[in-house]
């Protein structure tokens, strides 16, 4: 969308940008590359404002790598083109005057002037990407420098081999610089070995966190209260959104039927909706002891039962309203008419919304009870999708790369993305803003909700509307098989040495 508005946004962006350097480059962008940081606290890609810039701190805002010259080498990097809810371009041809894109454009340009190299995307289906970067191992094919990949698939390929380098044996990564995300970098680890994680080009670490929207007319009218005050306040409780969905619940055409023609307190995708609730309280399916190995969480656990239960019981009172096949990828037709109150959404989806004649807001998720004021609410970190580097490739070149990428985004990618994300009717809502933030700073990632989505969590997720509370029956029937299958997943990661 080419706007005036958009490429003020996007001027005054790269005009903060200039703060921040991921190293030197003699060639296009080179002024933007050599700019030193000023004594400005920044954030990094969680969105942690750092302190003020000291001499031992300079070193974390630059990428420190040294001079190479690949002299036009082709750099290859295989993504998937179907699955429309993060991005997943690595490669951007030409400037298209979408802010994201654009700054991802420039992020490339400068990596790949700076180091000579020549970026080529490949593309295929996303259940495809573990069998390509397989058989290219198998075969001892350099088909590919990066593939980028479902962290569960990237798991299940880390217990089956040798298929991709750990971080720690890519020797230009330095994960304590800022645009490689410090909290999630914690939460990767299987006995201290971090095989993956995320860095500010792994667009997925903000596409995929959960939030939820409200129809501000609808809660005026009302006369609810102020839901931004309640988190402010931690009042922001499970019990208090189900109420204020409750009173927006009304059969429109009094025929005594709730369909999707009526109004509802809550519009929901089951997958995406039910499991934040215990993942933004952070009490993982899969959790880590203190040795840093994964165990089953869920067996004894009371809060976690204690959410499922209740979260199962507002599921059955007729407030809920589940979405049509695929529109979490956009305005659900009954928020986007004025007949939702509260809408569950994730960071990406946001910009569908954008275009809505209908005032909206963002906010967390809910808490079991309440909390302090001021205490902040997580966020749920859905599936992850990391880049990584497969054996056959050059770990050397591969590192450079991932670095130098990894502190452009930072630099230019992340701060496009947020300004377009908090854009509201096209003014910038300060409430959603701040709630925003708060969320960023809090994510949390369930491993039983991501890696072992398929083992753990699809258990789980359909319990909910299928009027019949069997979690601890399926506690009980899974418990064995989680355990084994993480046992098996501590060996792997045990002889991969890290």
């Amino acid at each position: 969308m080419k706007t005036y508005k958009l490429y003020l946004l996007l001027i005054l962006s790269l005009s903060l940008l200039i703060l921040l350097s991921c190293g030197d480059s003699d060639s296009a962008g080179s002024n933007e590359s050599n700019a030193r940081s000023s004594d400005t606290p920044q954030a990094d890609i969680a969105g942690n404002q750092q302190p003020e810039k000291t001499e031992t701190q300079e070193d974390l805002y630059t990428d420190d790598l040294p001079a190479f010259d690949y002299k036009g080498a082709k750099f290859t990097m295989l993504t998937f083109n179907d699955y429309p809810v993060t991005h997943a371009d690595l490669v951007i041809d030409e400037q298209t005057g979408d802010i994201v894109e654009d700054s991802i454009y420039l992020s490339n340009r400068i990596v790949q002037d700076r180091f000579g190299l020549e970026f080529e995307q490949l593309e295929s289906k996303r259940e495809s990407m573990p069998v390509m970067l397989k058989k290219a191992v198998n075969s001892g094919d350099y088909s590919y420098d990066f593939v980028l990949i479902n962290d569960r698939d990237a798991m299940d390929l880390a217990m089956q081999g040798r298929y991709f380098y750990t971080m720690n044996e890519l020797p230009h990564v330095n994960l304590d610089k800022l645009y490689w995300d410090q909290r999630l970098k914690k939460d990767m680890t299987i006995g201290n070995v971090l095989y993956f994680t995320y860095g500010a080009n792994m667009l997925s670490a903000y596409d995929l966190v959960n939030v939820l929207v409200f129809n501000k007319k609808m809660t005026e009218e009302l006369g609810l209260e102020n839901m931004y005050e309640l988190v402010r306040n931690g009042k922001w409780t499970i019990d208090k959104m189900h109420e204020m969905a409750a009173e927006a619940t009304v059969d429109i055409n009094g025929d005594g039927k709730m369909t999707d023609a009526d109004q509802y307190g809550v519009l929901i995708q089951p997958g995406w909706h039910y499991p934040p609730f215990w993942v933004s309280e952070r009490i993982p399916l899969v959790a880590k002891d203190e040795n840093d190995l994964p165990y089953f969480n869920v067996p004894g656990n009371e809060k976690l039962f204690a959410i499922f239960n209740k979260v199962y019981d507002y599921a059955q009172t007729g407030i809920e309203l589940v979405a049509p096949p695929g529109t979490l990828l956009e305005s659900f037709p009954a928020f986007e008419e004025g007949r939702g109150l509260i809408m569950n959404a994730t960071m990406f989806t946001l910009q569908y919304l954008r275009v809505m004649e209908i005032d909206y807001g963002v906010l967390p998720y809910p808490s079991l009870y309440e909390k302090s004021p001021g205490e902040p609410y997580s966020s749920r970190l859905a599936l992850g999708i990391p880049l990584v580097v497969p054996v056959t490739a050059d770990p050397e070149r591969a590192s450079v790369v991932l670095e130098a990428l990894a502190c452009e985004y930072q630099r230019r990618v992340i701060p496009s993305y947020y300004d377009i994300a908090v854009q509201i009717k096209a003014t910038r809502d300060e409430d959603s803003v701040e709630m925003i933030k708060m969320m960023m700073d809090n994510r949390f990632v369930d491993l039983g909700d991501t890696i072992w989505y398929s083992s753990v969590r699809v258990n789980y997720e359909g319990i909910f509307k299928s009027g019949k509370n069997t979690f601890q029956s399926v506690t009980d029937r899974i418990a064995p098989k989680v355990e084994s299958l993480l046992e098996k997943a501590i060996e792997a990661f045990q002889n991969a040495g890290g």
